[in-house]
C-alpha cells in the first residue's frame, strides 16, 4: 500500500445496500440460497446489511478488516476497489483474487467519469487524486468492460453504469442472458369442461400437478421434459410417458394458449441469439441443456438458430426496417410515442413487448451500457443509430424533472453520460408517463 495515499478515506458508511447490492437483489441473486463475499468491503455495512437479511455474507478489508480470511463464496463483490488503487499491477491482481474465490458470479464496480470530472483534480499516474488525498481511476463504461474482460480473460455483462458481472461457467451466464431477453408473461388458464366423468375425476385429483404442467408448458413454449417441470414427474405415474402426459393435459387447454406462448418465446430466443453475436462465441456442448431443448425444438439445430440471429441483427440495422417495426409497435401496439420518423419512446416496462427488430436495437446499446431495468424510459433513435436512456426523479409525481440522460451511439460505440441531477438544469417530463406505456 502506498504511504502517500489514503485508500481507506474512501471506505463510506452506509445505512442502505450500496448500488451493486441493490442490483443483485432486483435480480433475485440474493434470496438466501447464495453466499456472498465482499472483497474490499470497508466499513462492513454491506456484510451487516445482508448479514440482517438471513444471507451468509462475509467480508475482507486491507484497511478495516485485514485479519478476516478471504474466502471462496457463491458471489464475490469487489465495489469501489479497483478504482482506488493507484498501483496498476496491484490492481489487476486484486481483481483477479477476487475472481478467484467467486464460485459462481463476480460483480465488478466502479465510479464512472469522464473528461470534465477528472479535469477538476491532480494527474497521477493513470488517475487522479482527489483533495482528500485519495486515489481515483475513473473509467468510462466501455473502458470498464474492456478492461475485466482483458484481465480475467471472461466475458463481463454490464449491468448498470459503472457495474458488470462475470460468470464462473459459461452455462449460468447463458441462462443469465438467456432470461434478462424472456418476457414474463401472464397467463389466464383457459381450460375446457371434460364431459366424461372419470376424466373429471382424474383431473380433479390431480388439479394442482396439471396446471402446474401448463404454466410450464406455456412458459417454455414447448413441452417441458422431465427434469424442467416437477409437475411432470409426479403425472408419470398416473399417465405415463412424457408425450402421453403432453397430449393430455394439451386437451383440457386452449390450443391457441401454447401457440401464442411458442411465438413469445421463438422471438425472445431470436433476440438472445441476435445479441449473442456480440460476445464470444460459447460451444453448443457448453450451453444449459434448457437451452439446447429450445434450440432443438424451435431452430432444428445452433446452426439455424445462430443463423437466424444473426439475420434478425442485420435487419435491425436497416432504418427503414427498423422504422416500420417502430410504426407498427405504435400504431398496432399502442406502445409509447412516436414522434415522425425520428424516433420511438418507450416506458423500459414494456420493451419485452415490441417487436424484436426494436428489442435487438436497443439490445445492443444494452450491451454498452447495462439494464433497462435501472432506467425509466427509453428513446429509439431510428434514423441516426443512437438509444437514449432517461432517468426521471419519480414518474408517478405530476411533473417528473430529468435526473440522468445516457445516451448511446452504436455506430462509435460510446456512452456519453448528462447529469442534470447535480447541475439543477430543470427539464419536465413531456406529457404524462402514461402516453410511454402501452395503451389498454
Amino acid at each position: 500500500m502506498s504511504g502517500s495515499i489514503d485508500r481507506q478515506r474512501t471506505a463510506l458508511q452506509r445505512r442502505e445496500l450500496s448500488s451493486p447490492m441493490q442490483h443483485l437483489l432486483a435480480l433475485g441473486f440474493l434470496d438466501g440460497t447464495r453466499s456472498v463475499f465482499d472483497y474490499g468491503c470497508g466499513q462492513g455495512d454491506d456484510v451487516r446489511l445482508l448479514a440482517a437479511m438471513g444471507i451468509d455474507a462475509t467480508g475482507w478489508d486491507p484497511a478495516f478488516r485485514p485479519d478476516n480470511p478471504r474466502v471462496p463464496a457463491d458471489i464475490v463483490n469487489i465495489g469501489f476497489v479497483i478504482n482506488v488503487i493507484e498501483d496498476a499491477d496491484e490492481r489487476r491482481q486484486a481483481l483477479k483474487n477476487a475472481f478467484a474465490l467467486a464460485r459462481q458470479v463476480l460483480i465488478v464496480s466502479v465510479m464512472l467519469g469522464y473528461q470534465s470530472k477528472r479535469t477538476r483534480f491532480t494527474e497521477y499516474r493513470d488517475g487522479v487524486v482527489t483533495q482528500r488525498n485519495t486515489f481515483q481511476k475513473y473509467y468510462a463504461q466501455e473502458e470498464l468492460r474492456a478492461y475485466v474482460e482483458a484481465t480475467l480473460d471472461a466475458n463481463a455483462i454490464p449491468m448498470a453504469p459503472g457495474i458488470c458481472l462475470v460468470f464462473r461457467q459459461p452455462a449460468d451466464e447463458q441462462l443469465f442472458l438467456l432470461a434478462r431477453q424472456q418476457v414474463r408473461r401472464e397467463w389466464r388458464l383457459l381450460r375446457r369442461e371434460p364431459t366424461n366423468q372419470a376424466v373429471a375425476h382424474l383431473i380433479e385429483d390431480n388439479r394442482t400437478q396439471i396446471e402446474a404442467y401448463w404454466l410450464r408448458a406455456l412458459e417454455l413454449g414447448r413441452p417441458p421434459a422431465t427434469d424442467e417441470c416437477p409437475a411432470a414427474q409426479a403425472l408419470a405415474a398416473t399417465l405415463g410417458s412424457r408425450r402421453r402426459i403432453h397430449d393430455w393435459v394439451s386437451r383440457l387447454y386452449e390450443p391457441e394458449q401454447l401457440e401464442a406462448a411458442a411465438i413469445g418465446r421463438q422471438e425472445d430466443l431470436l433476440v438472445y441469439f441476435a445479441l449473442g453475436h456480440f460476445a464470444r462465441r460459447k460451444p453448443y456442448r457448453e450451453l444449459p441443456g434448457r437451452l439446447q431443448r429450445d434450440v432443438a425444438h424451435f431452430f432444428g439445430s445452433i446452426t439455424n438458430a445462430r443463423a437466424a440471429g444473426k439475420r434478425a441483427l442485420f435487419a435491425a440495422g436497416d432504418s427503414t426496417r427498423l422504422e416500420e417495426a417502430a410504426v407498427f409497435c405504435h400504431d398496432e401496439l399502442g406502445i409509447g410515442q412516436l414522434t415522425g420518423t425520428h424516433h420511438l419512446t418507450l416506458h423500459q416496462s414494456v420493451l419485452g413487448e415490441c417487436l424484436p427488430l426494436v428489442r435487438i436495437y436497443v439490445g445492443c446499446a444494452l450491451q454498452l451500457f447495462g439494464d433497462a431495468v435501472s432506467v425509466d424510459l427509453v428513446k429509439v433513435h431510428l434514423e441516426s443509430r443512437k438509444v437514449t436512456f432517461l432517468v426521471y426523479d419519480d414518474l408517478k409525481s405530476t411533473t417528473p424533472v430529468l435526473m440522468e440522460r445516457i445516451k448511446v451511439d452504436l455506430a462509435k460505440l460510446r456512452v456519453d453520460y448528462f447529469d442534470y441531477w447535480t447541475t439543477g438544469e430543470q427539464q419536465p417530463l413531456e406529457g404524462c408517463a402514461r402516453d410511454y406505456q402501452q395503451r389498454p
